[in-house]
């Protein structure tokens, strides 16, 4: 159904003759006679009688007139609140972020992109790695902060760098002008792994798979403080982002590795989700945050 011919048929009601309506609307009125035909043969149903002095609905006319209006409202409605979109965004916005990063990042930049856009609505939804690219997948959240190379076929806007550091219990005795923890300091203790920032495979390959090594625990979980809390047990070395090195106790120590283990932070979101006005506002709110 061609939703134009209804919305010249409205008109034509309202000014009662074809001719006014042909020359208002910048149509010939034999274009516009057509036009008013073609409708009547869609619908099957005569419409409008002419008179000598104008239009008049039928009986069928009347009845479907409240109808094609409210059509015609509806269609007017939905190009207004797409341009509104266009112009303004939904004034939502769904974030995915890693624990660490929504711990100590986002309540500040959340507040100030609030206070300057008190409108807005967001949600937060932490996670890990795995689930950050499943939930952008499926369309669960707009953006996600988290690593290059995290999911294929999106956009990624450079963040922030971080370090990969080890973790190492006070059991542990180095010297204090030691500065980061070299692979072989590793081959001799045990190694907590965890799956949330994906070094375990890295680390094990630099310290050789073929040689003898401590024993190993896997941790499966979202958030690091756990692996912190098991260091601090002196339950072996953990390997967790330098963003932790805020929350790390003083019974444990945090060094880098060497040679060291480097990661990019980022948003990652779908390329059609960059032309959302709110979206590229927040973006740039996350941009201006101090790292």
């Amino acid at each position: 159904m061609d939703t134009k011919k209804l919305a010249v048929f409205q008109e034509a009601i309202k000014n009662g003759s074809l001719k006014k309506t042909a020359e208002k609307l910048n149509y010939t009125q034999s274009g516009l006679i057509y036009m008013m035909n073609s409708l009547e043969d869609e619908f099957g149903i005569h419409l409008l009688n002419r008179t000598t002095k104008g239009i008049e609905l039928t009986q069928e006319g009347i009845l479907l007139e409240p109808y094609i209006k409210k059509i015609v409202d509806c269609e007017e409605e939905l190009t207004k609140v797409i341009a509104d979109i266009h112009k303004e965004g939904t004034k939502k916005i769904r974030i995915g972020a890693y624990p660490i990063y929504a711990c100590h990042y986002l309540p500040t930049i959340m507040k100030s992109f609030l206070v300057d856009n008190p409108e807005n609505e967001i949600t937060i939804r932490v996670a890990t790695a795995d689930n950050l690219s499943k939930m952008l997948e499926e369309d669960e959240v707009d953006l996600a902060v988290g690593e290059k190379g995290l999911i294929k076929n999106t956009d990624w806007i450079f963040l922030m760098k971080y370090e990969i550091y080890a973790a190492l219990p006070q059991t542990i005795k180095l010297a204090d002008d030691v500065e980061a923890v070299t692979y072989d300091l590793l081959k001799d203790y045990p190694l907590l792994f965890s799956s949330y920032n994906k070094v375990s495979e890295h680390v094990e390959e630099m310290l050789g798979k073929g040689k003898e090594k401590p024993y190993k625990i896997n941790v499966a979980s979202e958030d690091g403080s756990a692996l912190l809390s098991m260091v601090e047990e002196g339950l072996g070395i953990a390997f967790l982002s330098s963003l932790y090195l805020r929350e790390c106790p003083d019974t444990v120590r945090m060094l880098p590795l060497d040679p060291h283990i480097t990661r990019e932070l980022g948003v990652i979101l779908k390329p059609e989700k960059k032309k959302s006005v709110q979206i590229k506002k927040f973006i740039e709110y996350l941009q201006k945050q101090q790292y």
